[in-house]
């Protein structure tokens, strides 16, 4: 099978979802590209830190032909290494994979994925009957959603949140970056703002990539942010909605469990596949990840690794 490496993808642009665009990657790093074969195409990104660098794919493969999916990632292995990269790392939570390199580390995960082509009143009555509710109190109730151009805003809402869940928040810088391709959407009640949400898109599809509340919403008032979000992006012609990953196996009662069922009852399709990455130089990841924990306690927290990290230590 032959793999080339392309720096352009004019002639292939409009099958890409919009973290596959060179208009996302260039966001993440100036070290971008797109291997493509004969049948596949998939894109990435390499981030380079100090003496540490990992590929990251952003979507999962698109397929020009059906054919062995599971031999074209056997080789972007052997093509990747060329790239003087320490690990191909997890990739973005909407990279759903059907297949995974051997060798690899890997788990199952799925993604909820709403189908904008349904009419409006089907994409309100497939919802889950609570939300469906809460939605049209939150309405009658003069909650609004808008979308603002207001970076500071968005800014603030996913800083006070993420830090209430020990997460990294995204810096102002990157949310000014991922603007031009973006819907940033605010909720508010009574003129006091409920949460955000920051939803990458191009026709092929939106993707929650970050959202916010504050620590007591009001009522209906994110799921409705949701819901006219969707409303306007159909209006537009984007294909899915996508809440951006789901862990297949979680605990019960869990503040996790309780995250995916609020994603899950927006009558979405759960689309299930693989998360994977490759350690080509493993000793050099233990170090980064010994460096990690190191950060993560000075902060008071502790770094659990990524998803495939922790799922794989259950």
């Amino acid at each position: 099978m032959n793999i080339k490496i392309l720096k352009d993808s004019s002639s292939f642009k409009t099958l890409l979802a919009i973290f596959g665009t060179s208009e996302y990657l260039e966001t993440k790093s100036k070290e971008y590209g797109w291997f493509v074969s004969d049948n596949f195409i998939l894109p990435f990104y390499i981030d380079r830190r100090a003496i540490f660098s990992k590929l990251v794919f952003t979507t999962n493969i698109v397929v020009l032909e059906s054919k062995d999916k599971k031999e074209f990632l056997n080789q972007i292995i052997v093509k990747a290494k060329e790239l003087n990269i320490d690990l191909i790392a997890q990739p973005l939570a909407s990279a759903l994979f059907k297949e995974f390199a051997k060798g690899s580390k890997y788990i199952e995960w799925g993604s909820w994925v709403v189908d904008l082509s349904q009419s409006k009143d089907e994409i309100l009555n497939n919802m889950h009957s609570k939300h469906r509710n809460v939605i049209r109190k939150a309405i009658r109730d003069s909650v609004t959603v808008e979308e603002t151009n207001n970076i500071d805003i968005i800014f603030e809402n996913l800083k006070e949140t993420m830090s209430r869940q020990n997460r990294a928040y995204p810096l102002k810088e990157e949310l000014a970056r991922l603007k031009p391709f973006s819907k940033f959407y605010i909720a508010k009640k009574d003129g006091v703002l409920q949460g955000s949400a920051v939803l990458p898109f191009n026709q092929q599809g939106a993707y929650y990539l970050y959202g916010g509340s504050i620590a007591r919403p009001y009522t209906g008032s994110l799921n409705y942010m949701h819901y006219y979000a969707m409303l306007e992006l159909k209006d537009m012609g984007v294909k899915e909605y996508d809440f951006m990953g789901a862990r297949i196996n979680v605990e019960k009662n869990s503040k996790l469990e309780g995250i995916q069922r609020f994603k899950s009852r927006f009558g979405g399709e759960l689309k299930q596949g693989y998360l994977w990455k490759y350690e080509y130089k493993p000793i050099k990841v233990k170090i980064i990840n010994f460096i990690q924990r190191i950060r993560f306690k000075l902060k008071n927290s502790i770094y659990l690794g990524d998803a495939i990290d922790q799922e794989s230590n259950k």
